[in-house]
């Protein structure tokens, strides 16, 4: 009976955090259309990771083309640029830099399909 009761706590948990998310998710929707991704954490609250990975979700949902994105060298590095949005975020909430333009191409053709 006790474990039962944890379960129904966990499982209840589970879902506020997945309702959380999607709110989180939605004000950083809005948030994007004026404000570049460094700026979430600030305006939200949440961390900086979690916020990145948000932003990480979404590239892959609405920019899942691997024409929507290019590759620019920025000084000694070679970074990828959405066409229409901002530096490309991994599922780690991390910013991406290569040594050469074509590690950054494959990896755009390796990961956006």
């Amino acid at each position: 009976m006790k474990d039962d009761s944890y379960e129904r706590i966990d499982k209840m948990w589970e879902i506020k955090a997945k309702e959380a998310k999607e709110l989180l998710k939605a004000e950083i929707i809005e948030l994007l259309n004026e404000n570049h991704p460094a700026e979430l954490a600030r305006l939200t609250g949440a961390d900086d990771t979690t916020c990145k990975k948000i932003v990480h979700e979404l590239y892959m949902e609405r920019f899942n083309d691997s024409n929507c994105w290019h590759v620019e060298q920025s000084e000694d590095i070679w970074v990828i640029y959405g066409n229409t949005t901002d530096e490309w975020i991994d599922e780690n909430g991390e910013y991406l830099g290569f040594d050469t333009e074509e590690e950054a191409n494959q990896y755009i053709k390796e990961t956006i399909r």
